[in-house]
């Protein structure tokens, strides 16, 4: 599941929800697989609105990469980094 928790949440999607699953997309091709592979599904709703997003190893990726997903995955959705601000980053 690549839903961001704003969507999750019922508040509605938008392009910022776009990069959440842009990033959980990369997070999951990079680790080749789902951070919440053996969870039910409310499992995941609840680690995705209550505990911190997941994130990469940076002991195996650039620190542009990791930083690169990072950005995409914030939980607040006004401090997500947009698609514009993303395409100004270089990986």
């Amino acid at each position: 599941m690549n839903m961001a928790p704003e969507v999750l949440e019922g508040e509605g999607e938008g392009d910022k929800s776009d990069v959440w699953s842009l990033g959980m997309t990369l997070l999951e091709l990079a680790e080749r697989k789902h951070p919440y592979l053996y969870l039910f599904r409310r499992e995941v709703v609840e680690k995705l609105t209550k505990e911190p997003p997941p994130s990469l190893s940076s002991e195996k990726w650039s620190p542009e990469f990791v930083d690169f997903v990072s950005k995409c995955l914030v939980r607040d959705v006004n401090e997500r980094w947009s698609v514009k601000e993303l395409l100004g980053v270089w990986v």
